[in-house]
């Protein structure tokens, strides 16, 4: 598969090249596990059922909705737009909320590397790292992916401070650990036994940040190659066949978007239909009409793929819905 760089300066290159990344790694799912997840991701569980607000309005609303899934569901899966402060903003305030270390002692990150472990479990505990040694934690990813993004904003080390100075009010036992991701193989299959390993075969709650495609449950079928349904699994798939029913899934809809030359979405539809004028609020998607929304008219012009020859957005004649894609949206508004 063919994908631009995200070294690029053009925003919408970057965007493209991390996705499409993403997508690659889901591909290369190896051998020996590949055909029994064919197998049983062909009978995909229904989403969960979940208890929540129609609508959890504000920052303040939609954080202390997801602390709420944590009764519920032992993994919050809460996808980003690479590279926007939008979505920092929201986690940051997630892990700040006094009730998260209460449920929560991991978390698993895509901008880290499993080689740089030790590094990173120092510098959440409060300990001195140097900045060269620290830096390590996203240079060590393989090139042209979001460690690029790492070393040009500071969105994903604010993160890593955030939890840092929540852990430096809490005693050691009551901690919260950050795991890295990257393994440089394929971060799907590696996220997915950290997650096994730290919290699920513990009894523990994790929650899980990634580019939004690693959660998509369903995606615009492409035998070309980006979301090509015979092939890509993504984590929350996988999580669904080991552990169903315990991961609830978010993806992020609208706000801010780089510069891109597709059409921006017209985003009057959604707007219409929600009650709270308040953004970003958390819009379960298996309500209607939202279920039923068309998910290119809302997502389209996020994620290209190369498609003989030419770069096309991966919703183009597609017909999938909202609903079947993850449990909840972020909705950020219009741009």
């Amino acid at each position: 598969m063919s994908f631009k760089s995200v070294a690029a300066k053009s925003a919408v290159l970057r965007i493209v090249g991390v996705i499409t990344v993403a997508a690659a790694v889901l591909v290369s799912v190896n051998a020996s596990s590949e055909a029994g997840i064919r197998a049983q991701s062909a009978q995909r569980a229904a989403p969960p059922k979940v208890r929540l607000p129609d609508e959890a309005a504000g920052i303040d609303g939609v954080v202390g909705a997801l602390i709420s899934v944590y009764d519920q569901f032992d993994v919050v899966a809460l996808g980003e737009m690479h590279d926007r402060r939008q979505d920092s903003n929201l986690r940051i305030a997630l892990v700040r909320h006094p009730d998260f270390a209460k449920k929560v002692r991991t978390i698993v990150v895509e901008w880290g590397s499993t080689s740089q472990q030790a590094t990173l479990d120092r510098y959440i505990r409060g300990e001195n790292v140097s900045k060269a040694q620290f830096e390590q934690v996203w240079k060590t990813l393989p090139p042209g992916n979001i460690g690029d993004l790492v070393s040009e904003n500071s969105i994903y080390t604010d993160f890593f401070a955030a939890v840092r100075e929540v852990n430096s009010r809490l005693p050691a036992a009551a901690r919260i650990r950050v795991f890295g991701g990257e393994d440089n193989r394929n971060r799907d299959i590696a996220a997915v036994s950290i997650i096994k390993d730290q919290a699920l075969q513990k009894r523990g709650k994790v929650l899980v940040i990634y580019g939004a495609v690693h959660f998509w449950r369903a995606g615009p079928n492409r035998p070309e190659g980006f979301v090509d349904d015979s092939k890509d699994i993504g984590i929350v798939r996988m999580l669904d066949i080991s552990y169903p029913g315990r991961t609830f899934a978010v993806i992020p809809v609208g706000g801010q978007r780089q510069e891109t030359t597709s059409p921006i979405p017209d985003y009057q539809k959604f707007d219409r239909a929600l009650k709270t004028q308040v953004r970003p609020v958390l819009v379960p998607l298996q309500r209607l009409p939202f279920r039923d929304f068309t998910a290119g008219d809302f997502l389209s012009g996020e994620v290209l793929t190369m498609s003989r020859g030419r770069w096309v957005d991966i919703f183009e004649g597609s017909t999938l819905t909202l609903g079947p894609m993850a449990d909840a949206c972020v909705y950020f508004g219009r741009p």
